[in-house]
């Protein structure tokens, strides 16, 4: 084997030749590392890299909700025509076969107005019996009336202690659950009826209108002096002093009600100080008006009855419409007679969080 070592060289042109070797080298190096860089730019992948391809329409269930529907049709319109043959068969009385069976007759409508007519008539007799019945109790009540006046007066006469009889409406008083609980205490009732009815039926007129000056209209209001006496006192005393300045709008929620104020004065007509506080338990009464019953009722909160007024101002409020859910949680003593539609025009005014629009306020107020 040939061996380059052995032969003798010189010490120069060795160095020679070894440069020149290792110049070839890495010129050979470098066009294989091209070589290699363009192979793997031209290299490709044998594994495919893209998505699979889906079919949505599978894959969200299209074609079974299609399917689904399609059933459904035909299982309603199987239901329809087996209800339509089954109000045939009632209809016909079970004869199906049209052609052989019996031809449907048409009846008269005459036999069954001839009943109806004679019940009419019926109705009509039951209805002049009940009525001739109610005049008859009417002229008995009436005669019964009069012996129990009678009777009363007679008692009044020889008894100190006198009894109020209650108004059970605007129009008639007589004797009442209500007023049972004053039997035994030393009250003077007046006889009169008219005096009567301005202690236990006050009625107050409040003129409403806007802070521009233009008026609303006046509203007057049956108070109910069983259902909350001091604070129907402390109404009739201020529009008897026509103090309209301690009346006050404060919010209105349309569809529930109007909220106002009453400033209790520390001073009566007289000039004298009062010894009434509002801010102690006072007596109340919730079954004399029915806020299921009525609309435009004067009322406050039962709570404010049984601790107080805080501040000794009377919270009041007035309805717009028959509220069955303020049964038994606010004690109703007033009602507008007369001036609805101006309560319906303030409601106009509100809103839902109670908040006034266009401010109102209380111009004129007196007792009836």
């Amino acid at each position: 084997m040939f061996d380059r070592s052995l032969i003798p060289t010189g010490g120069a042109s060795v160095s020679r030749v070894s440069t020149f070797t290792e110049r070839h080298h890495r010129r050979v190096q470098l066009s294989r590392n091209k070589l290699y860089l363009q192979r793997l730019s031209r290299a490709t992948s044998l594994v495919h890299k893209q998505p699979p391809l889906m079919n949505v329409k599978t894959q969200s269930g299209f074609d079974v909700l299609h399917e689904d529907a399609r059933i459904f049709l035909e299982r309603t319109n199987a239901n329809v025509r087996l209800l339509l043959n089954l109000s045939k068969i009632k209809r016909t009385k079970g004869t199906i076969d049209f052609a052989e069976g019996p031809p449907v007759v048409p009846q008269s409508a005459l036999p069954q107005m001839l009943r109806r007519l004679d019940r009419v008539q019926r109705h009509n007799l039951w209805l002049g019996l009940r009525l001739m019945r109610i005049h008859e109790r009417k002229r008995e009540g009436d005669q019964r009336k009069r012996e129990g006046e009678k009777r009363t007066s007679e008692q009044s006469q020889s008894s100190n202690l006198r009894c109020s009889s209650v108004m059970t409406n605007r129009y008639a008083l007589g004797e009442n659950e209500v007023f049972n609980k004053y039997i035994g205490w030393d009250l003077d009732m007046p006889d009169e009826y008219m005096e009567l009815m301005r202690l236990l039926r006050p009625r107050i007129v409040l003129h409403f209108g806007l802070m521009d000056g233009r008026p609303l209209g006046q509203v007057v209001v049956q108070l109910f002096t069983e259902a909350a006496p001091l604070v129907v006192l402390q109404f009739v005393r201020t529009c008897l002093g026509q103090r309209s300045h301690e009346f006050a709008v404060r919010r209105i929620f349309p569809r529930l009600w109007v909220e106002g104020y009453l400033l209790s004065s520390c001073k009566n007509s007289l000039g004298e100080a009062s010894s009434l506080s509002y801010r102690d338990p006072m007596e109340f009464d919730t079954r004399v008006v029915s806020h299921a019953r009525y609309g435009c009722v004067l009322s406050c909160a039962k709570e404010y009855c049984v601790h107080g007024f805080p501040g000794g101002a009377i919270n009041f409020s007035i309805s717009f419409k028959p509220l069955p859910v303020a049964r038994g949680q606010r004690v109703g003593f007033g009602r507008v007679i007369r001036g609805d539609k101006v309560i319906e025009a303030m409601e106009a005014h509100g809103t839902k969080n109670g908040k006034i629009s266009r401010p109102l306020l209380i111009t004129h107020c007196e007792l009836l």
